[in-house]
């Protein structure tokens, strides 16, 4: 197992990728050829632990025939998954009908504690365990944006969609190994143990693969943004991607020499910028220019949408030296926290004009109360399926998903509850309030979160307030 990155008490928060196996009707087995089933579950233990063992997994726990298993690296884990498959289909069983085993994979911080790990990815595993059929092979995201590249020969995933499942306030994007000898009655998910494909809108038409058919940002700011997160790359490297996009490479240096930055001397070219200004601003600027390109929409105005993703970056940026966090991390995620929100006007512009009458309605909603009204899904869920589909940055992508519930997002929760509070702040500071879900009492859980007074929820106000101009000036030059 990998090193512990954090200590609590007894027990340590680590990121594993975590695989379930259970066998399907073990118990009626049991029941009916409970001789067969004591030969074939010695049979099913050394495939499952021999796979394991190859792929350097950990079975950490057994409960009856289920084995519980962590690896340090996704692949292996998927491997070690289609290895599992690939043997118990190849086994004689002395069963009447051959075992059928269901694997699930999950990804993300789990707390190890006395031999045994706990905390939200292990229930999300366990829960999509519960919805595999015997055969299945189910992934969530999270394990699929790690894997993609790297499958097994002859294999594929398929994407199953979103599911909501038994216990869990959010759905769950969920993947399917597909495999030589899957058979195809196995293209379809269980329903009967809590688990429900999500494939009706209440009031909207948006579905997962709505997500596919979204504008991808210009090849040549996804090329820059590669570079700017390579640690080996320097200005001139980031310069010689920019410059072969005149037009962007105009914005971008408006956008460096508005009065948003503040240099009293002209900068005039990429390279310099990158110096001047620093590689994570930089990120954001490029960011910014491509997405305002990329994702217009004939009806919805989105310049109040750029204001408020700057007026948040700015927010951020400002508290974060308060919280020990990178300002040039914060202000990228404050740019990008909201993303889910574009899609959203993009992919159902119709629809998502009720969303905005919804909040300024007599009895206002928040933007969360609204989307869960008309399309089931969220900004932060959306946006996050978006971000793993970009390669973001797994910080990022944990801004994105859990800046309005910074709880759920592990060792990323601070991080994430100063994107929270800059949101709220940019609302209360060029809205003139916050949303009406976003009130004290979880302004002051925020604060409190990152060890913050009043007085600095204040001065942050203060602060957006006298940079009103320049955050206009930011949108104008991005135009």
């Amino acid at each position: 197992m990998g090193p512990a990155e954090l200590t609590l008490g007894d027990a340590s928060l680590i990121t594993a990728t975590f695989l379930f196996t259970d066998i399907e009707g073990s118990t009626n087995l049991w029941e009916t050829e409970s001789q067969a089933m004591r030969i074939a579950l010695q049979r099913h233990n050394a495939l499952l632990s021999a796979a394991v063992e190859r792929h350097h997994g950990y079975v950490f726990k057994t409960v009856g025939d289920a084995f519980c298993v962590t690896f340090d690296d996704a692949s292996e884990a998927l491997h070690a998954a289609c290895q599992i498959q690939a043997s118990l289909a190849a086994a004689r069983w002395p069963t009447k009908s051959p075992l059928r085993v269901r694997v699930a994979l999950h990804t993300g911080p789990a707390y190890l504690s006395g031999g045994d790990y706990f905390g939200t990815t292990v229930n999300r595993c366990a829960r999509v365990l519960a919805v595999t059929l015997g055969g299945q092979t189910l992934l969530t995201s999270p394990t699929e944006a790690l894997v993609r590249k790297s499958l097994p020969a002859d294999t594929s995933l398929r994407d199953t969609g979103m599911l909501r499942l038994r216990d869990l306030p959010h759905p769950i994007h969920v993947f399917q190994l597909i495999h030589p000898g899957l058979s195809p009655s196995l293209c379809e998910l269980g329903g009967s143990a809590g688990g429900h494909k999500l494939t009706t809108e209440p009031m909207a038409r948006f579905r997962p693969v709505d997500l596919y058919e979204v504008p991808t940002l210009p090849a040549i700011i996804v090329q820059a943004l590669k570079v700017l997160q390579n640690p080996n790359s320097d200005a001139r490297a980031v310069e010689r991607v920019i410059v072969n996009d005149p037009a962007i490479s105009t914005k971008i240096l408006r956008v460096a020499n508005s009065a948003f930055f503040g240099f009293s001397r002209r900068i005039s070219t990429i390279s310099e910028a990158v110096r001047v200004l620093g590689f994570t601003n930089v990120q954001g600027m490029i960011f910014s220019v491509g997405a305002f390109d990329a994702f217009r929409t004939e009806r919805l105005n989105l310049t109040d949408f750029w204001k408020h993703s700057i007026a948040t970056a700015t927010a951020a940026r400002f508290l974060s030296p308060h919280v020990q966090c990178s300002a040039d991390e914060a202000f990228m995620a404050g740019i990008l926290h909201d993303i889910g929100k574009l899609i959203f006007a993009i992919q159902a512009e119709p629809a998502y004009h009720q969303v905005l009458e919804l909040r300024r309605g007599a009895a206002p909603m928040s933007s969360l109360e609204a989307e869960r009204t008309l399309f089931e899904f969220t900004h932060p869920e959306v946006g996050e399926m978006v971000a793993e589909r970009w390669d973001l940055p797994a910080r990022y992508v944990a801004a994105i998903a859990h800046h309005h519930d910074p709880q759920a997002a592990g060792e990323e929760r601070a991080f994430c509850a100063l994107i929270g509070l800059a949101d709220q702040a940019a609302y209360a500071a060029l809205g003139g309030q916050t949303p009406p879900a976003e009130n004290d009492g979880e302004r002051a859980a925020l604060l409190a979160m990152l060890a913050l007074r009043p007085q600095h929820w204040d001065e942050c106000l203060q602060h957006l307030h006298d940079a009103h101009t320049d955050i206009n000036g930011f949108v104008g030059a991005i135009r």
